[in-house]
């Protein structure tokens, strides 16, 4: 079993790895679609529990919802695809924004966020590339 599980974790690593690059990528490729930005208000952040990690300590899934207004139109409980534990109702947050559908957001620092997926994905797969070259060499 351990051999199976130390074949198989070079080859998860590198899939993981992979997943966080195109991840990245597509991230970078669609930033051309936002064209406006805007400063928007947090009108609220739901905690909801997502379970209990191996500790025994509970985990939760945060929700961020935001209002903002483009040319007059108000736009409100839209859910913000980020969260930091600093974040509290009243706060703002600056966002991207597609002008020909408003209500499709992004964080201001989309292109930050997707070069650290990308760098993520390329240690991850020269991690899995180097565990499986030293599992081949030692059974060699």
């Amino acid at each position: 079993m351990k051999k199976l599980i130390s074949f198989i974790f070079p080859i998860v690593m590198i899939a993981f790895g992979v997943i966080a690059i195109v991840s990245g990528a597509h991230k970078l490729q669609t930033k051309n679609s936002y064209d406006g930005s805007v400063t928007a208000v947090i009108t609220g952040i739901d905690r909801e529990w997502a379970g209990t990690d191996s500790d025994g300590f509970d985990e939760y899934d945060y929700h961020v919802y935001i209002e903002y207004e483009i040319n007059g139109k108000k736009f409100e409980n839209v859910e913000y695809p980020g969260y930091s534990s600093s974040m509290k109702k009243g706060d703002t947050v600056e966002i991207l924004y597609d002008s020909t559908f408003p209500e499709r957001i992004a964080e201001k620092n989309i292109t930050g966020n997707a070069v650290l997926f990308i760098i993520i994905g390329v240690v991850l797969i020269l991690a899995g590339i180097f565990m499986g070259i030293r599992i081949f060499f030692k059974r060699a």
